[in-house]
């Protein structure tokens, strides 16, 4: 990696006296640690994508000459690869066990070796099977590389693959009373993985996509137990959301890249509320099916308990509003149980409030995102109700001139407020 452009200029600043020797090598020993990780980063992308390529190669020569093997050979071939992978994962534990590059490597080889060499045996020998077995399968065997060597790349593969698997289970199964319970298990394997991993790297982009797909898996896999789909599950998912944006709370002193769970739980809890801004869906509702109230309630509990929990370290609508959003929304359906109309008004005031919230929290902190976020939320909830009104297209386009006036003037707002702050500083 090339030398930052701040110390090539160093000399050029001691000969004029403008920093001192302690100030240049103080300096040159903070750009040669970003220089380093930039190459360790580069360097562990390289040798992940290498050791795919490789391991491809060798599945391709083999396929060749496959068809001119007998049994045997075939068999002895299919493990190749694992035992390459493996022998592989022990040199670097035993020689390089503080490179990345070479943990990350050999994982991701003997993963694949692992997934190839399962579908390789069951077709030699003709063993049946369908896609969530295979899935089940291949999960079992790469789950030891979480955590020997623990390989960060396996792990969003291992998440992945028992997603994948569990939907399957419960969707292209001819039996609708299928759940995928196996999937509650392998998730749970993974979380002293994730725990471990949070206290050794949770500040890196490595975590930040960890995180990603764990919160990813959990959201997604927590909606495959249900029996039916009707709109009383929207009360567990919701609750679940909120639960979601509370996780940064629960580490509070401590900068862990958790981010991913409040854009998961936030994005579900807005889509949610913006579905339920129309008023046809809530005089869809019916209360005939109470199959799965008792899982509804569980999630329900874990939103409740998950917010209380947080009002030790956080105050209501602190830095986003979205784990209010939830009692909000519980609010709307339980009027909306005798009042369709009264509901759909009420989720459309939560959605300003929430949109009105996240602008004042964006322009307290000065950032541009949150800030645009939140007028994201409020335009999205006034044109919604395009889709309810008679309004005429003059209106509308004049609510689309004020929308975007909106826009720019806080945008404008918000880069003379950060010149002004520059300049004072």
């Amino acid at each position: 990696m090339s030398e930052p452009r701040i110390t090539q200029a160093l000399p050029d600043l001691l000969r004029e006296g403008l920093i001192s020797a302690e100030q240049a090598e103080r300096i040159r020993s903070r750009y040669a640690t970003d220089a380093q990780q930039g190459g360790g980063r580069l360097l562990l992308v390289f040798a992940i994508l290498g050791s795919l390529l490789v391991g491809l190669g060798i599945l391709l020569i083999i396929a060749h000459n496959w068809d001119d093997l007998n049994r045997s050979t075939r068999t002895v071939l299919a493990f190749v690869p694992v035992m390459l992978g493996q022998g592989l994962v022990l040199y670097g534990m035993m020689r390089k066990p503080d490179e990345a590059a070479w943990r990350e490597g050999s994982a991701v080889v003997l993963a694949c070796g692992l997934c190839a060499c399962v579908s390789l045996i069951a077709q030699i020998h003709h063993i049946g099977g369908a896609l969530d077995g295979y899935l089940l399968t291949c999960s079992l065997l790469i789950l030891p590389l979480l955590y020997l060597p623990g390989s960060f790349c396996v792990a969003l593969i291992y998440l992945a693959m028992i997603t994948w698997q569990a939907w399957i289970v419960r969707f292209e199964h001819f039996s609708a009373s299928d759940r995928p319970w196996w999937f509650i298990l392998l998730l749970l394997v993974a979380v002293p993985y994730y725990l471990r991993e949070a206290g050794r790297m949770g500040s890196s982009a490595a975590f930040w996509w960890l995180s990603l797909f764990m919160a990813l898996s959990v959201g997604f896999g927590s909606q495959l137990f249900y029996s039916d789909w009707t709109h009383a599950h929207m009360l567990g998912a919701v609750a679940l959301a909120a639960a979601f944006t509370l996780v940064p709370w629960f580490h509070a002193g401590n900068e862990l890249r958790t981010w991913p769970w409040v854009f998961v739980g936030g994005a579900t809890m807005l889509i949610a509320l913006c579905v339920f801004s129309f008023r046809p869906v809530w005089e869809g509702m019916s209360a005939d099916d109470r199959v799965d109230w008792p899982l509804i309630a569980a999630y329900v509990t874990i939103g409740i308990i998950a917010y209380l929990l947080s009002l030790r370290v956080r105050k209501p609508f602190e830095r986003w509003p979205y784990p209010e959003g939830w009692w909000l929304f519980a609010a709307c359906f339980v009027v909306g149980a005798f009042a369709p109309a009264l509901a759909a008004i009420l989720v459309n005031i939560a959605l300003l409030v929430l949109g009105v919230f996240t602008v004042k929290h964006g322009t307290e902190r000065g950032s541009l995102r949150r800030m645009n976020l939140g007028l994201t939320i409020l335009s999205a909830t006034i044109f919604m109700r395009f889709f309810d009104s008679d309004l005429n297209f003059v209106v509308r386009g004049l609510l689309f001139i004020g929308v975007g006036c909106g826009f720019l003037f806080m945008n404008l707002r918000m880069v003379r407020q950060r010149n002004k702050q520059g300049h004072a500083a």
